[in-house]
C-alpha cells in the first residue's frame, strides 16, 4: 500500500505528540503540581475583628467586692484621679489578722511537713538496707539448697530413667535460678535504692520456682527403687531444704510488703504540702485586695456615695467616676468569640472619617449581660483610646481589631494546610520525593498560621495546595 508524503507527515506528527504526552504522564514526578512551604519559625496571632461605634464616655459606677466599714476615703468629687489610684478602703484589720494566722500556721505546717518527709525517707532507705540482708540470705538458701540436690544427684539419680532425669532437670533448673538471685544480689548491692525492687521482686519468683523444683525431687524419692535406696537422711535433707527456702519466701515477701508500706507513707508525706494553707493565704490577700477600691482608669470622680465609718455593702454604688478620654467605642462582640476577649487586651482602632491613621486602645470592659441581634448573642465592649483626634464625634463607625492571644518564636504553618479526620489533625509533607500524610499536635490557633508543638521540623516541606 502506498501512502502519500502528505499523510505520512500527517501520522509522523501525530506519533510525535502523542509520544510527548505519554511521556510527560509516564515520568511524571509524584510532587509535580504541588505548591509547597517551609515549616518556619515565627508569630502567631489570634485576633478578632468588629465594626463597633464611638460614643461619648458615660459615668462608670464602682462598689466594693465585700462588706466592711469604710476605714478611709481618697478622693472627693471632681478630684482627677489615675487608672490604679486608690480611691477608698474598708478595715482590713480582721482579713490581715487572719493573714498573719494563716501565714503562721503555713511555717509550722512546712516545717511538719520536713520532718515528715525526711523521716519517711529514712524509713524507705533502712527498708532498702535490710532487704540487701535478706536477699543476701536468700541466695545462701538457695546455694545450700543446690549443694544438697547435687549431692542426691550424683549420689543416686545418675541413671537416665525417668526419675534420673526429671531429679537432673529439676537440679539444672535450680542452678538457673541460683544464678539469676546471685546476678540480682550483686545489681542490688551495688545500687539497692534503683535496684533493689527488681532485685526482690525478681527473687522472690526464683524462690517459688526453686520450691516447686525441690518438691519434684523429692517426690522421685519415693518412687520405684528410690523408695529403698534413697536414705532417710537426704530425705529428710531435702525436706529441710524446702522449708528453708520457704522461710526466705516469707522474709523476702514480708520486706517487700514493708518497703511498698514506706513508698506509700513517703508519697502521702510528699503530697501533704502546705498547699491547702497556702490556698487559704491567696484567699485572704485576695479580700485584703478587695478591700481597696481602685480607679480602673484615668477619671473625673463625679459622685461619692459613702463616708468613712460606714459600713457598706457589696451591691451598693460607692464611687462614680467619668472617664478623662471624652469617647469611648462600644462593640457588640460575637458569643463564640467573647470568651477569648479579656479586660486590658490591646485594640487597634480605625475610624473611617480618619483613613490614614490607626489608635491604639485596650478592652476596658465586658458587659456581663448579653444582647440579641437577630436571634444572635452578642456581648458588648468598652474600648477606651487616649490620644484622640480632633475632630472626633459620637456615632462615628470603628473597625476594631483586638488581639486576644500571641506566640513568638514558635513553629507554625498556614491554618488551611491542617485537615481533621475523627479528631485527628495531620498535612501532608513532601519527603524523599514522595507525599506523605503526617500526624501533628497543635498549639495557638490564629488567624493565619497555626502553632505547630509535635510532628514537624523547621524546615519541612508541607504541601498548601495543588
Amino acid at each position: 500500500m502506498k501512502i502519500s508524503k502528505t499523510w505520512l507527515v500527517i501520522i509522523i506528527i501525530i506519533i510525535i505528540i502523542a509520544g510527548y504526552y505519554f511521556g510527560k504522564g509516564f515520568f511524571k514526578s509524584p510532587t509535580e503540581g504541588f505548591v509547597t512551604e517551609s515549616v518556619q519559625k515565627g508569630e502567631v496571632l489570634q485576633e478578632i475583628s468588629e465594626t463597633g461605634n464611638v460614643r461619648a464616655t458615660e459615668n462608670i459606677s464602682l462598689g466594693f467586692k465585700s462588706v466592711g466599714r469604710v476605714s478611709h476615703l481618697y478622693v472627693a468629687v471632681g478630684d482627677q484621679v489615675r487608672k490604679g489610684d486608690v480611691l477608698a478602703q474598708l478595715d482590713a484589720s480582721q482579713v490581715s489578722a487572719q493573714l498573719q494566722s494563716a501565714k503562721s500556721e503555713l511555717d509550722y505546717t512546712i516545717s511538719q511537713y520536713n520532718s515528715g518527709l525526711a523521716s519517711a525517707k529514712d524509713n524507705l532507705q533502712s527498708a532498702y538496707k535490710e532487704s540487701l540482708n535478706v536477699l543476701n540470705d536468700s541466695y545462701t538458701k538457695i546455694y545450700n539448697a543446690y549443694k544438697v540436690v547435687t549431692d542426691l544427684q550424683n549420689t543416686y539419680f545418675y541413671s537416665a530413667n525417668q526419675e534420673g532425669i526429671k531429679v537432673t532437670e529439676s537440679r539444672n533448673e535450680i542452678q538457673k535460678y541460683m544464678e539469676n538471685a546471685k546476678d540480682n544480689l550483686d545489681k542490688a548491692q551495688a545500687d539497692v535504692n534503683s535496684a533493689g525492687d527488681k532485685a526482690i521482686s525478681e527473687t522472690l519468683a526464683d524462690l517459688d520456682s526453686i520450691y516447686n523444683n525441690l518438691k519434684v525431687i523429692r517426690e522421685q524419692c519415693d518412687i520405684g527403687i528410690y523408695y529403698y535406696s534413697v536414705s532417710s537422711t537426704y530425705k529428710t535433707s531435702i525436706d529441710t531444704q524446702k522449708t528453708s527456702i520457704n522461710t526466705a519466701i516469707t522474709n523476702l515477701t514480708s520486706v517487700q510488703t514493708g518497703i511498698s508500706s514506706y513508698k506509700i507513707a513517703l508519697q502521702k508525706a510528699e503530697n501533704s504540702t502546705a498547699e491547702q494553707v497556702q490556698a487559704n493565704i491567696n484567699a485572704l490577700q485576695s479580700q485584703l485586695g478587695d478591700t481597696n477600691l481602685v480607679s480602673p482608669m484615668d477619671a473625673v470622680i463625679t459622685q461619692v456615695n459613702i463616708k468613712r465609718g460606714e459600713v457598706v455593702s457589696s451591691s451598693s454604688p460607692a464611687i462614680n467616676l467619668l472617664s478623662s478620654a471624652p469617647f469611648q467605642i462600644k462593640v457588640a462582640i460575637y458569643e463564640q468569640d467573647i470568651v477569648n476577649v479579656k479586660v486590658g487586651n490591646s485594640v487597634k482602632i480605625s475610624l473611617v472619617p480618619f483613613p490614614k491613621q490607626t489608635f491604639e486602645g485596650k478592652v476596658l470592659s465586658i458587659d456581663p449581660a448579653e444582647t440579641i441581634i437577630d436571634n444572635v448573642v452578642y456581648y458588648e465592649v468598652t474600648i477606651e483610646f487616649p490620644n484622640q483626634p480632633n475632630g472626633i464625634k459620637s456615632g462615628m463607625t470603628a473597625d476594631i481589631t483586638i488581639e486576644t492571644n500571641k506566640a513568638e518564636n514558635v513553629l507554625r504553618i498556614p491554618k488551611n494546610t491542617v485537615v481533621q479526620i475523627n479528631g485527628t489533625e495531620s498535612v501532608q509533607v513532601i519527603r524523599s520525593g514522595k507525599v506523605e500524610d503526617i500526624t501533628i499536635t497543635t498549639g495557638l490557633e490564629g488567624n493565619e498560621y497555626v502553632e505547630v508543638l509535635s510532628g514537624l521540623q523547621e524546615g519541612d516541606q508541607i504541601i498548601t495546595s495543588k
